[in-house]
């Protein structure tokens, strides 16, 4: 074999070796929190509507599996600022010529994705729908806490609610209620160092993607307006990505 010949053989070679190389698929972590305080969300639809929104995010699909990890926690926002959840996980598969059979990585997909419908399901069956205290802060808060020690390459929030806190930190209800948030939003890293005294403080959140899906209606429409003025304003000055949006789109 000549110089020439050898060459194409060696590049040949290396270009087979790095088409069978195995690849690490990402991992994606997401959290999501429904509020009970809107019995919207205790619809019969709103599992079937949202699991396949959510399953998008994480890359995966029940038709065609998907070589993505995931874990995706569920639970709700209510008058505790903390509470129970549920958690389905799946490993990352390898993909490439070596990696996982398909038909088998699929079967795994389907076995996660009925694991997170379930708990979904029985997440919302246990809540105590319409309570009128709402510890929004407290709890999103706990929950991007606990996600910033997650190793996942891409991290979500997603909070279906209209955001609209009524506890002792501060209430989008009572009297002067427009005036005492308006003075919030205008200082946001005074807010944010009073809101962490009386604990916890909100971490930073350059590497998170929230979304928040509120129910509007025409009563509750200006509140949430300033609503998402104001958790916007929180969220972005810790360096998260914030979509405020009365669907989920992604």
């Amino acid at each position: 074999m000549n110089i020439k010949k050898s060459g194409y053989f060696w590049i040949l070679l290396l270009f087979i070796f790095a088409s069978c190389k195995n690849e690490v698929a990402k991992t994606t972590d997401i959290c999501v929190l429904i509020d009970v305080t809107d019995e919207k969300f205790r619809d019969e639809n709103f599992v079937s509507e949202s699991v396949p929104k959510l399953l998008k995010l994480m890359k995966l699909d029940k038709e065609n599996g998907g070589y993505s990890g995931a874990s995706i926690k569920l639970s709700l926002i209510n008058e505790i600022s903390d509470s129970k959840s549920k958690t389905a996980k799946i490993k990352a598969g390898e993909t490439g010529m070596m990696g996982e059979n398909p038909l088998n990585r699929r079967d795994e997909v389907v076995k996660f994705c009925a694991q997170f419908e379930a708990n979904f399901s029985q997440i919302l069956a246990s809540a105590d729908w319409g309570t009128n205290a709402s510890k929004i802060y407290q709890k999103v808060t706990r929950e991007l806490i606990k996600m910033k020690n997650m190793e996942g390459d891409k991290k979500y929030l997603v909070v279906y609610s209209d955001m609209l806190e009524n506890s002792d930190l501060f209430s989008f209800y009572g009297s002067n209620w427009e005036t005492a948030i308006n003075k919030m939003i205008e200082n946001p890293e005074e807010t944010l160092d009073k809101l962490g005294k009386k604990g916890p403080a909100l971490p930073d959140l350059s590497e998170f993607i929230i979304y928040i899906v509120p129910h509007r209606t025409p009563e509750n429409d200006q509140k949430i307006n300033l609503s998402e003025q104001f958790w916007t304003t929180l969220f972005e000055y810790r360096g998260a990505t914030v979509i405020f949006n009365s669907v989920l789109e992604v």
